[in-house]
């Protein structure tokens, strides 16, 4: 077998792997490692697949010298590199270095050309070459001996190109590459090409005449404005041919003949991977050698050789942890195939030292014990919760409610997603690797994976209460979000109730409705055609009636949202499309899903998520009942179809009235808006009183109605731009209104300039109870990511703060509801509103209960106000 060796071009990938991977990972010192980390994932995933006998790793040096004199644009029009990717390419070659990958790059050539060069030695040698990079330029080094390996998204997927593929995807060969780029051009590089020629023009013409020397020899088989441009163009078709080529026989300094890897030094791999705390990613580094980290390892987690007990000593060893107070850690095992064995399922507890594993009947008194009486741990504790108090009435509860409320558990996801909101990915192998400087032992199934999560657990536990400590969350995550979790389990397992015969009626006229409308559109378009299909609606709306139009894709001309609003004063076809398009929608996600979701007790039990949002705020999924819209005509019809849980009920809605606003007068300390707050007044009118200066009694509805607009706006950071979208007016108007806002609310403006002065220093905004929501796009160079960053610090303080209030309120009302004897029970949580299924017997009690509750929960310098109302359905409580 001839010797295989990987070349990667280093600035490419790491390109690639800096805008594959959230930019939220740090080393110890600061320096981000998003990049880094992403480009070794691939290095790994490389070396899994391929199995080179070495790797090389190629680096840009400065600017391609003879390609500047030959095109002064070239790559002109990218924008300097990102300051957070350029700091990461010491550290990637730090970890090079200490993988023993030799690093090659030369002054005033391109990371392309290195990699030419290397091919083309390899193939004297009779060496295979694998060249690892995203810059289609590379395919026309591709021989039999020679291939392209290119990611296709993300970082792992990964595509490999020899000859014939090149061939299948372009059209044309690898040698004939360089001229199929001078031709086409290539804007990544700003290489011109012959204008009106693309990727197909380009490769018929190389199809039929073989080189661009061949094309201009035959020009006289040619015509009309395909002629013209060749003739005309002819110097920068050659030129970009030129510029494209990649040169093959740049002087190197690389012995191909000793380079070899795996051959690295395990404890120098150990300290370098460990200094940038890539731990996981040290486990299958060292793997590839059939190595293991050395004992010198910083921070190596050493799981003791527990034996998994089960039967009788499962139960003594269970026993006498509880007894001695340890922290118990569980996880659940379902099989794949768990509906052909019943409810079969496995439980693992474990401790910082044993496991114990339960089977069938064993589980139910097992799970019982530890609920009742230790202290435990879990991933998921919501989860793990509902394996003894299901999210189903009808199935059997093996806990009571009075277990939920009182288990004294720690939720590790949850710890850890407080730590940092910006990742959805709360696994035990990533939380060892931030939280424990390790990575967890290799397990062949799940059963031995369990095992190894239970040992770790508990480990973890300490480390993250430590974590919670010293970032300042512990308060947030023990007053507010642990409590929670018992809350949402019970809440879960009410569920809400569907009145499926309203659901069915509504269903048979929407379908009618929708008929109705597909049958106008057909008519205003003179013809029949999908309505569905964005390309045949796209035909019917520009070719045929000749509507103004956006910019064309490659699909055609864009019929989303944005366009058919503009086109509603135009023509009527847009306002009957928007309209079936709703429908459309809200049946298939609403009338024809919902009467399927319901479990077996009849009622939809949706999933309250608490880890899901950056911004703290809970999450509903299967399902989302928070997406239903509140103020159209079908958002109140499919509300209508939600009623109380039992006859004799009444659907209670308790909703703070304008919180975030609230919240904005309360941390921003203003006068005037506290004072227009604590007045009782109309707060929209005061504000347009104040900013359109006019008396109160002469604001009109449209003065109040942009006043409104404002306000909100400026709780969500929106600049003038947005504000003259929404209000459809122009940007100086828009502007204008927003500079009046702020002379008439001083306060405001000094106080949100200083929560975006205080991110931008410490990379996250913080809620009034400390929970921090980290922005990393405050650093970004680019000025529309740096904008979105400054808006959202601008935001969570009163958003995040908001999802606090309710969260507290929650918890509060549960417990009232339970320890003052109502019947009543909290069903719902939409955004700032609880829902309760309240017998009419209780109402009075209930609400008023429920409105001290929400309004007292916490302190502001203005009245936080709650809106209590009641009615036969969801619709006519809200």
């Amino acid at each position: 077998m001839p010797k295989k060796i990987a070349v990667i071009d280093g600035n490419s990938l790491m390109y690639r792997a800096y805008h594959a991977v959230p930019p939220t990972m740090n080393a110890p010192d600061g320096t981000p490692t998003n990049a880094v980390f992403g480009f070794i994932a691939m290095f790994l995933k490389l070396y899994e697949m391929a199995k080179p006998d070495a790797v090389i790793c190629a680096f840009d040096a400065g600017k391609p010298e003879f390609r500047m004199k030959a095109l002064e644009t070239y790559k002109a029009q990218r924008p300097p590199m990102d300051d957070e990717l350029r700091v990461q390419f010491p550290v990637i070659e730090s970890l090079l270095e200490a993988m023993s990958v030799p690093v090659v790059r030369l002054k005033g050539w391109e990371g392309d050309d290195i990699l030419g060069t290397i091919a083309a030695r390899d193939e004297e040698l009779g060496y295979e070459t694998l060249l690892i990079t995203g810059d289609k330029d590379a395919y026309q080094l591709v021989t039999d001996l020679t291939r392209v390996v290119t990611t296709k998204k993300g970082i792992t997927d990964v595509a490999i190109y020899g000859p014939a593929e090149v061939e299948e995807r372009y059209g044309v060969t690898p040698e004939q590459f360089p001229d199929f780029l001078g031709l086409k051009g290539d804007s990544a590089d700003n290489i011109p090409g012959v204008p009106g020629i693309g990727d197909k023009t380009a490769a018929k013409l190389l199809q039929n005449y073989g080189t661009m020397d061949g094309i201009y020899e035959n020009l006289d088989k040619l015509k009309g404005k395909q002629l013209e441009n060749l003739t005309n163009n002819r110097d920068v078709a050659f030129i970009s041919r030129e510029v494209a080529t990649i040169v093959r026989d740049v002087d190197l300094e690389v012995d191909l003949e000793a380079a070899a890897f795996p051959a690295f030094d395990a404890q120098a791999v150990t300290d370098a991977f460990h200094a940038v705390r890539f731990n996981s990613h040290l486990q299958k580094m060292l793997g590839l050698a059939g190595q293991e980290a050395p004992v010198t390892a910083a921070a190596a987690i050493e799981l003791p050789k527990a034996d998994v007990l089960t039967g009788a000593e499962a139960a003594e060893g269970l026993a006498a942890a509880i007894d001695a107070g340890q922290m118990i850690a569980l996880e659940f095992v379902v099989p794949d195939q768990a509906s052909l064995f019943d409810d079969f399922k496995t439980m693992f507890a474990g401790t910082a030292e044993a496991v114990f594993k339960f089977t069938d009947e064993e589980v139910a008194p097992a799970f019982g014990r530890v609920v009742r009486e230790a202290r435990f741990c879990a991933l998921d504790v919501k989860k793990t919760l509902q394996e003894g108090y299901p999210a189903d009435t009808a199935k059997d509860a093996e806990l009571t409610a009075d277990d939920v409320r009182h288990a004294d558990y720690f939720d590790i996801g949850l710890a850890a997603y407080l730590l940092n909101s910006n990742t959805d990915v709360f696994a035990y192998d990533a939380l060892a690797d931030t939280y424990l400087a390790s990575s967890l032992p290799e397990t062949k199934d799940d059963d031995a994976a369990a095992a190894v999560h239970v040992l770790v657990a508990p480990r973890l536990v300490n480390a993250l209460r430590e974590a919670l400590d010293k970032d300042g969350s512990a308060d947030v995550y023990y007053k507010i979000d642990l409590p929670l979790v018992s809350t949402l389990t019970l809440m879960e397992r009410v569920g809400a109730q569907l009145d499926v015969d309203a659901l069915a009626a509504m269903g048979s006229a929407t379908r009618g409705e929708i008929d109705s409308l597909r049958a106008h559109i057909h008519e205003l378009a003179g013809e029949e055609f999908n309505v569905d299909s964005p390309k045949q609606l796209g035909v019917i709306l520009f070719d045929k009636l000749g509507l103004p139009h956006g910019k064309k894709t490659r699909t055609g001309y864009s019929t989303n949202a944005a366009t058919l609003k503009k086109l509603q004063s135009i023509h009527p076809i847009a306002d009957e499309v928007l309209r079936y398009r709703e429908l459309a929608k809200m049946s298939s996600t609403y009338i024809d899903a919902l009467p399927r979701m319901r479990a077996d007790d009849g009622r939809v039990h949706t999933h309250f998520n608490q880890t899901v949002t950056t911004t703290g705020r809970l999450s509903s999924s299967d399902p989302n009942l928070q997406n239903i819209p509140v103020r159209t005509d079908f958002g109140r019809r499919i509300r209508e179809c939600f009623v109380p849980l039992h006859e004799g009920d009444v659907f209670v809605s308790a909703d703070y009235s304008q919180i975030e606003l609230r919240l904005l007068a309360h941390l921003s300390g203003d006068e005037h808006l506290v004072d227009a707050f604590c007045s009782g007044a109309d707060f929209h009118a005061a504000t347009a009183a104040r900013v359109f200066d006019v008396p109160v009694d002469e604001v009109t509805p449209q003065l109040r109605s942009r006043a409104k607009a404002v306000n909100f706006g400026i709780v969500y950071g929106q600049q003038a731009f947005g504000l003259a979208q929404s209000l459809d007016i122009g940007f100086k108007e828009a502007q204008d209104m927003i500079d009046r806002y702020f002379e008439a609310y001083p306060g405001v403006r000094s106080y949100l300039d200083k929560t975006v002065e205080d991110a931008k220093q410490t990379g996250y905004a913080v809620t009034m109870f400390g929970r921090k929501r980290h922005i990393p796009e405050l650093k970004m160079r680019n000025a529309v990511q740096r904008g979105f960053g400054e808006r959202t610090a601008m935001n969570h303080p009163m958003q995040g703060s908001a999802a606090d209030i309710i969260k507290l309120a929650m918890n509060e009302v549960q417990r009232r509801l339970i320890e003052d004897g109502f019947e009543s029970q909290l069903m719902l949580q939409v955004h700032d509103e609880l829902d309760l299924s309240v017998p009419a017997d209780e109402l009075e009690r209930l609400s008023d209960m429920v409105r001290e509750v929400m309004s007292t929960i916490v302190e502001l310098k203005v009245p936080l106000l709650v809106d209590v109302s009641s009615g036969p359905n969801w619709a006519a409580a809200h």
